[in-house]
């Protein structure tokens, strides 16, 4: 076992966004390795924290954030909503095809993912500006959902390793590498139901958290990253979303890297009266 992933040697299962063939699959099988072939598939991404919080020898693995179209809103939802951890991070390349039944500038209809469709859009303007776009459940479902109307002039937007390895797509694709930026990302976190008496680990690399103000009134933010200033610590993402039961009010995402002054800087939040929900401190497995 490399310092930086935890021990598989706990769990069975691994919980990740379904069907088979995506990119969570392929990010879950990286975490489970030789460990653990037992991966199951979920239809949202809110069902992976919920199983995950109910068992002790499961893990799950969830997107969190693309670096082209930023945060997965599910996942930060979820993980507020929920009694789990991050144990683990790491990174997943994403490349997509296009794969057509007629020539690009002939298609009315094409079918897309919404997070491949956040990351393509400059592609499909350019090439496709007349099609409209059908949103699936999956990158997958899309494949299946084009290979149904094959007499018809419709596309898809597929994983590339999907219509690089499969004949029946490889024989349709009529663009590749179709997204937006060469470097595009996506972050995973592997999660883990979160142990009574939880104390998160401030030698590891990185810590989450979610910050949520109790009142609303000026400077509140500046406060907030004096704090961090002031012990030295950096900020690597800070993000807003909506409180779900309070109209034009929000909460705080934040990803810092650890140092030893981590622990003191919370404590004195808690003294400003600023709460905050830990998500787990963590390393990247490496790979």
């Amino acid at each position: 076992m490399k310092p930086s992933q935890i021990d598989l040697s706990h769990y069975k299962k691994i919980y990740t966004l379904g069907p088979k063939g995506t990119f969570s699959n392929q990010a879950a099988s990286l975490v489970g390795g030789t460990a653990i072939s037992d991966i199951h598939y979920t239809t949202t991404i809110p069902q992976i924290a919920d199983v995950v919080e109910k068992s002790e020898n499961v893990l799950g693995v969830l997107p969190i954030e693309n670096s082209i179209s930023g945060i997965v809103g599910q996942a930060q939802d979820a993980l507020v909503a929920s009694n789990v951890v991050i144990v683990n991070e790491l990174m997943i390349e994403i490349r997509f095809s296009m794969v057509s039944h007629v020539p690009l500038d002939r298609v009315k209809q094409f079918y897309s993912h919404t997070e491949a469709f956040n990351q393509t859009m400059i592609f499909t303007a350019k090439h496709m500006p007349e099609a409209g776009v059908v949103f699936s459940n999956s990158n997958i479902h899309s494949g299946e959902l084009f290979l149904e109307r094959k007499d018809e002039p419709v596309a898809a937007i597929i994983p590339k390793v999907l219509a690089d390895t499969n004949p029946v797509f490889k024989e349709k694709v009529a663009a590749v590498n179709i997204q937006d930026y060469e470097q595009n990302m996506t972050r995973f976190v592997v999660i883990r139901k979160k142990p009574e008496n939880y104390v998160p680990d401030f030698t590891r690399n990185k810590t989450s958290l979610r910050i949520e103000f109790k009142e609303d009134r000026h400077s509140l933010l500046f406060e907030l990253l004096r704090e961090f200033h002031v012990f030295g610590i950096n900020l690597c993402r800070l993000e807003s979303r909506p409180l779900k039961n309070s109209p034009w009010r929000y909460r705080f995402f934040i990803d810092l890297i650890n140092n030893h002054r981590v622990d003191s800087c919370l404590k004195e939040l808690e003294k400003l009266d600023i709460g905050f929900k830990l998500f787990g401190s963590y390393d990247p497995i490496k790979r």
